[in-house]
């Protein structure tokens, strides 16, 4: 696990625009229990790439392990109407049912 992270901060070295690699990265952290840093890496890639919808969903979750519930449902509605406009209704749908287990 840490090679591949360590792979895919080499790549991301040399492309840091590239939110796949960096979907890769917050996932290896997340996978590791550095919620902070996968944090990071998530915020990048929907500054970048707001159309992005896993990231919506990876942010949210560890939102939630923060304690930062009112964050973590404002992520899943920017998350479900982008997946929505993207026509994902299984990624909006699963979505709106962590968003309902908050309200």
């Amino acid at each position: 696990m840490v090679d591949r992270l360590k792979s895919l901060l080499e790549l991301y070295q040399k492309d840091p625009k590239d939110s796949f690699v960096a979907y890769g990265i917050a996932l290896e952290y997340i996978s590791l229990e550095k919620h902070k840093k996968a944090e990071k890496y998530l915020t990048s890639i929907l500054q970048s790439n707001p159309d992005y919808v896993p990231a919506y969903m990876q942010l949210a979750q560890i939102k939630e392990k923060l304690n930062n519930f009112d964050e973590a449902a404002d992520l899943y509605r920017k998350g479900i109407k982008a997946a929505k406009e993207q026509g994902d209704t299984h990624t909006a749908n699963e979505m709106e049912g962590f968003l309902n287990e908050l309200e």
